[in-house]
């Protein structure tokens, strides 16, 4: 009974360990930001997933491709983009008109969680602006 347990338990940690690297690889890849890009990325993944004879993940790799290719329009992706970069300032705007409410009660505990919270908003709103930006040049790399 304990060989039993033993196997099952080396099988458990073979496959968590195949399962991790395969997820490790697929989250190296870039995914792209533009369409062309997006489709090179998936192209990639299902090469990978064909080599490791992995049928299920190239049908919905395929599929992926099938819906990139058919409904991807740079022009939306930049829209997409360009409205969370407003979104996200929108919500730098909305944290420093809390932090200023905190200032002015003079609350210290409210002032450091309204800091906290617009230092997150404005990572965000750089991340955002990051990801534009790349796509942009992207773009002039095609």
């Amino acid at each position: 009974m304990e060989s039993v347990i033993r196997v099952m338990t080396k099988v458990s940690i073979i496959t968590l360990a195949s399962l991790l690297s395969f997820g490790a690889y697929a989250s190296n890849q870039t995914e792209g930001l533009t369409c062309e890009n997006k489709k090179q990325a998936i192209e990639t993944q299902i090469d990978y997933a064909k080599k490791h004879n992995n049928a299920h993940r190239v049908k919905g790799l395929e599929k992926a491709l099938h819906d990139v290719n058919k409904h991807c329009s740079n022009d939306d992706l930049e829209a997409k983009y360009k409205k969370n970069v407003s979104d996200k300032s929108n919500k730098v705007a909305e944290r420093t008109q809390a932090l200023a409410k905190a200032k002015a009660k003079g609350n210290e505990h409210k002032i450091a969680k309204q800091q906290a919270k617009l230092a997150d908003a404005e990572k965000e709103l750089n991340e955002a602006k990051a990801e534009l930006a790349k796509f942009y040049q992207e773009l002039k790399l095609k």
